[in-house]
């Protein structure tokens, strides 16, 4: 639930328990102290998808801003100029990471920088329902959104109909993860796949290795992420 005083009182239990190793998506907010009394008490830690950087643990995960740019980078290789970035908090890596991103990608092309393009929050569908209303309600609402997951792309595109505007026809859209819904959407979505099984694998490896030999030197292991072009984008309208 991106709680970190429940994500605390699971870790708490489970450090009673003694588990041989702990991969973790660090929730929003999340302290560092949460995880390093697992590794101080001796459990091997691997930190996933999301991180708490500069306190020694071992990290696997997608290039954030890598995708952020194969997204932005795609809609203004198709004319869009105001782009919208809908999730994320600075409370989290993944976050901070992708924010950032849109922010230096947007201003070194020029475009529009507009802090109102940024939607806050967590990666639910109801946030992107909410999050088009919050965007074209503006005088100037945008030609194309970023969505931090493809579950926030779902529900903008549910917003998007709602307003009798269609994903891939009035607005474009891309999503974050290629999960196996997106695929079967009509239009399928256009998204980032940051290839959470190759991160799951890699993740694996690293924590097995820690059990063997605990005094290995962290690592921090970034999987490049692809575009998968489907049916959501399209070029600006004249």
């Amino acid at each position: 639930s991106d709680d970190p005083d429940k994500q605390d009182r699971v870790l708490g239990t489970l450090k009673e328990y003694r588990p041989d190793g702990l991969i973790v998506c660090p929730a929003d907010r999340a302290s560092a102290l949460s995880l390093t009394s697992m590794a101080e008490a001796g459990v091997p830690v691997v930190q996933i998808s999301r991180e708490i950087a500069n306190i020694g643990l071992d990290f696997v995960g997608s290039d954030d801003a890598a995708g952020t740019r194969l997204a932005l980078e795609h809609l203004i290789g198709l004319g869009h100029r105001r782009i919208a970035l809908i999730g994320g908090t600075d409370g989290m890596s993944t976050g901070r990471n992708r924010r950032g991103a849109w922010r230096r990608i947007v201003a070194s092309h020029g475009l529009d920088t507009d802090e109102a393009l940024l939607v806050p929050g967590l990666g639910t569908r109801e946030l992107g329902f909410a999050a088009i209303a919050r965007l074209f309600d503006q005088p100037n609402p945008p030609t194309a959104l970023v969505a931090f997951n493809d579950l926030i792309a779902f529900g903008a595109i549910l917003g998007l109909r709602a307003r009798g505007l269609e994903a891939g026809r009035d607005v474009s859209v891309v999503g974050c993860d290629d999960v196996k819904e997106a695929a079967l959407w009509a239009p399928g979505l256009t998204t980032v796949a940051n290839h959470q099984d190759e991160m799951g694998k890699r993740a694996a490896e690293r924590i097995l290795a820690r059990i063997v030999n605990p005094r290995l030197a962290a690592e921090r292991i970034l999987i490049a992420p692809t575009l998968v072009v489907r049916g959501t984008t399209s070029r600006v309208a004249a």
